[in-house]
């Protein structure tokens, strides 16, 4: 039976753009819940940012794998934490700051955001994308501890040259293009998968009793870490590959209708004690 349910965000549960869960999305979760199973979000983002998905109701969002596995909540209280070598996150700021369209982000208080780089106005769209509760431009790095941060890049054909380029120079450090103009930056070795084995270990669950979801390469982890691992229809090619099981697009709430499913199946299991499989899972 599947005891614990996460999914990646952006395009995966929220289709990118979209400021909230779906109305279904949400219910699906307190459905999942009432049946005894947690729900978290596993996303590259922090607490702060998923907050405005799920319009500030921390019952939906108090259990997750957050900063691409570098924070897990549970129960609304951080379990773990990991920063980023800061000599390394220097030498990026080196790099990235006298680019054009280019910006190095790190965020405190969950979710507020500092950069180095370009302009607002030459950062465009990602801005608002990137800030969501706010922004400060500052000349050089703000000093304090990281655990959070980013790259907005908006040449398209600079972005993969940039993160070959940055790999060589901060060995410690990797740099995934997770969503279109963005580079995340993050512990090398480190991602949502040994942030989920945190959070199973808390829970004292069993492989099989998690089930998880994404559509992106920093989703690879967890997606082939798992056996219950779970790509949505506009999952890129190397996550669909990874992925067991296969749910609709993120625009067509397909991690909702899975986990509509897995509350069903727990339901089954909590009525008869039968250990029922989610309806995915026997396509």
């Amino acid at each position: 039976m599947i005891r614990l349910a996460l999914s990646d965000m952006d395009n995966t549960l929220v289709p990118f753009g979209r400021k909230a869960a779906s109305p279904r999305t949400v219910a699906a979760i307190r459905a999942c819940q009432e049946q005894g199973v947690d729900f978290g979000p596993a996303s590259g983002r922090d607490r702060g940012e998923i907050a405005s998905f799920f319009d500030g109701d921390k019952s939906l969002f108090n259990t997750g794998v957050l900063v691409n596995g570098q924070k897990v909540y549970y129960l609304g209280e951080v379990v773990y934490e990991k920063t980023l070598p800061r000599d390394q996150l220097r030498e990026v700021e080196r790099v990235v700051a006298p680019l054009r369209g280019c910006a190095l982000i790190t965020y405190r208080d969950n979710a507020f955001g500092d950069w180095v780089g370009d302009t607002r106005d030459a950062l465009g769209e990602m801005y608002e994308r990137a800030f969501i509760c706010g922004g400060s431009h500052h000349r050089t790095l703000p000093d304090y501890p990281v655990i959070k941060a980013g790259i907005i890049v908006m040449d398209d054909d600079l972005l993969p040259r940039l993160a070959e380029r940055l790999s060589a120079l901060c060995p410690d450090l990797v740099f995934p293009n997770t969503v279109v103009h963005w580079l995340d930056v993050s512990p090398k070795g480190w991602g949502k998968a040994e942030g989920v084995a945190i959070l199973q270990r808390v829970l004292g669950l069993g492989d099989e009793e998690v089930c998880v979801f994404g559509d992106a390469d920093n989703d690879l982890g967890m997606l082939e870490r798992f056996p219950n691992s779970c790509a949505v229809a506009n999952a890129n090619a190397n996550a669909s590959a990874a992925a067991r099981w296969h749910v609709g697009a993120s625009a067509e709430d397909g991690v909702a209708v899975a986990l509509e499913q897995i509350a069903d199946a727990a339901r089954r299991h909590n009525e008869t004690g039968e250990d029922a499989l989610p309806a995915f899972m026997r396509a």
